[in-house]
């Protein structure tokens, strides 16, 4: 223990008798401007907890110097707020002397309130009462004496090292043992390696796929030979233009569009850095910043054209209104906008031309201006291909089905590590099994519609499950046994379809989706019995994880199947 590291353990009682795990105790310091927070602990079973801090933790605002803080509790069960406790003025944190002089340890403790009555909306109440239990205060014979050595006057005295953690420690860095995930190859290494490629791609980059790390690679950097030797040089503005996990990337309409535009605005950047002012008594200090401004957007106008899943259609729109103005003529000669503050600060009209140098750098404004309005048509006619009824480009969907799969691969972990905060272990979760057919969700939590029967229990897209639906999910499944299945369709078996399948196999991806999205909701409203289960937080992250697998269904769906090949055209 470090000489000024106070050690305050205590317990949690509900009911004047019960314990409840996983109660989040907060020890908080009133202060005048800015409450201070203290520490941070969670109960354990028996409803024990245990805060570590030091003084500099309650002298958090510059020039604080109070000797003692003024503390109070606060408990939350998750993002519950249970109830906080009365201000203690002066906490006692000053040793007293020993009443047991055969206590076996050196180390003094401070006197501190035993009993507190956790209060909500400022209504006292005992259904929560929180009793402290010791405080273990710095010891100032013992802060004398090097803590690593044994001591001397007991030669015969064994040193005792408690090596287990504490239970801050334990919430801090407690998750999981074992989950149905395959644990990462590469442990602590790995991660380091794909956070360092994750700052240079821009994106965490998975490396167990070579082939689309190399290509990456190859987009993010160019080759060029300096005195015989190869220098690669770093283009982030390419980092957005790459293929996912998936093998895709910006193709049909996106690609066209973007290569376009990486021609236009490479050439109109360096038009607009060779432009002159052609009146005499231009700003220069306007000049450069409009030149600034424009030089700016036009890049983000290319990153953005080039970025994975498609380009932000409110972001294109935004950033060409800033260079041309809002709804600007793409034939007329004199846009609005940042150009048409260039054309102003520079005296770019026809009336200031005098030679031919003079005439050669205003068409090249003309230049400038043609280059963006033409783009600008582009991607009006990108937009209404969006819209056609030949569905979404594959390339550019595999890409957001890789994020969307992704995001349920994680939320499965995460799902995992909230039922083992409850102790709903791997063995337990094989043991429960879930009976689909008696999923029905309470009255208030329906929307009835009239002349519609009423579902049994409604979906994330807003509609109802009918009781005739859910009578057909008649085979059980243990909470494990779908979990397990969520994951390997979200990391394995998804990828694998759309790698080898096309669109054939992102069709299977939207049936396969949709199952899974009935399961997991049916799941948060048939009724098990188990205490843990039915914790509110298992039953949100349950729920999200059943929309997450929507939007999959939903992103898939947008893919049509090739001419031909329609379940119509099998007849």
């Amino acid at each position: 223990m470090k000489r000024d590291r106070y050690t305050l353990r205590g317990r949690v009682v509900k009911n004047q008798s019960q314990s409840e795990a996983g109660i989040r105790v907060e020890l908080h310091d009133k202060d005048r401007q800015y409450d201070d927070l203290i520490g941070v602990s969670r109960t354990d079973t028996q409803g024990y907890f245990e805060i570590s801090f030091t003084k500099e933790d309650f002298r958090q605002d510059p020039g604080e110097t109070e000797p003692t803080p003024d503390v109070y509790f606060k408990l939350f069960r998750d993002s519950e707020f249970l109830g906080e406790t009365e201000i203690q003025p002066s906490f006692p944190l000053e040793p007293f002397s020993k009443a047991d002089p055969n206590k076996p340890d050196d180390k003094d403790y401070g006197q501190v309130p035993a009993l507190y009555t956790v209060k909500r909306d400022r209504q006292a109440t005992d259904y929560y009462t929180l009793e402290l239990l010791v405080l273990e205060v710095p010891s100032p014979e013992q802060s004398k004496r090097p803590p690593a050595q044994p001591s001397k006057d007991k030669p015969g005295q064994l040193q005792v090292v408690d090596v287990l953690p504490s239970l801050d420690q334990i919430h801090r860095t407690g998750r999981m043992a074992s989950v149905s995930a395959p644990a990462s190859p590469g442990g602590d290494l790995q991660g380091i390696v794909e956070s360092a490629l994750g700052g240079i791609l821009g994106h965490i980059q998975r490396t167990d796929n070579p082939k689309t790390l190399v290509d990456t690679l190859t987009q993010t950097f160019t080759a060029r030979q300096v005195d015989g030797r190869t220098v690669y040089d770093w283009n982030p503005q390419s980092v957005s233009v790459r293929a996912s996990d998936l093998g895709g990337g910006i193709t049909g309409a996106q690609a066209s569009l973007y290569h376009r535009a990486k021609t236009a605005i490479q050439d109109g950047i360096r038009l607009l850095n060779a432009l002159t002012p052609l009146k005499p008594s231009a700003d220069r200090e306007n000049m450069e910043a409009t030149r600034s401004i424009i030089r700016t957007e036009m890049q983000e106008l290319l990153v953005e054209l080039g970025a994975r899943g498609g380009p932000r259609i409110l972001r294109v729109d935004n950033l060409f209104q800033l260079l041309l103005g809002e709804d600007a003529d793409s034939g007329n000669q004199r846009p609005g906008g940042q150009l048409k503050k260039l054309a102003e600060y520079f005296g770019l009209v026809r009336g200031q031309i005098n030679t031919v140098e003079e005439e050669q750098n205003y068409s090249n404004f003309l230049t400038l201006k043609d280059y963006l309005q033409s783009l600008r048509r582009s991607w009006v006619d990108y937009k209404r291909t969006q819209d056609s009824s030949a569905g979404a480009y594959i390339g550019t969907q595999l890409v957001r089905l890789s994020q969307a799969l992704a995001v349920v691969a994680e939320s499965v972990q995460e799902v995992y590590r909230i039922m083992e905060l409850f102790f709903l272990g791997p063995e337990e979760r094989l043991s429960v099994y879930i009976d689909f057919t008696r999923a029905e969700a309470d009255e208030e939590d329906i929307e009835l519609s009239y002349g519609v029967p009423r579902p049994a229990f409604p979906l994330p897209d807003g509609t109802g499950y009918s009781f005739e639906d859910t009578a057909q999910l008649r085979d059980s499944m243990s909470i494990e046994g779908l979990l397990n299945w969520v994951w390997r369709f979200a990391s394995e078996e998804g990828p694998l379809l759309a790698k080898s399948g096309g669109k054939l196999g992102i069709r299977v991806i939207s049936e396969t989706s949709d199952r899974l999205m009935v399961l997991t909701q049916a799941t948060t409203y048939t009724p098990i019995p188990n205490a843990a289960f039915r914790r509110e937080g298992v039953i949100r992250a349950l729920r999200d994880l059943a929309y997450q697998l929507y939007q999959v269904r939903q992103l898939a769906e947008q893919v049509t199947l090739p001419s031909g090949d329609t379940p119509d055209d099998l007849d």
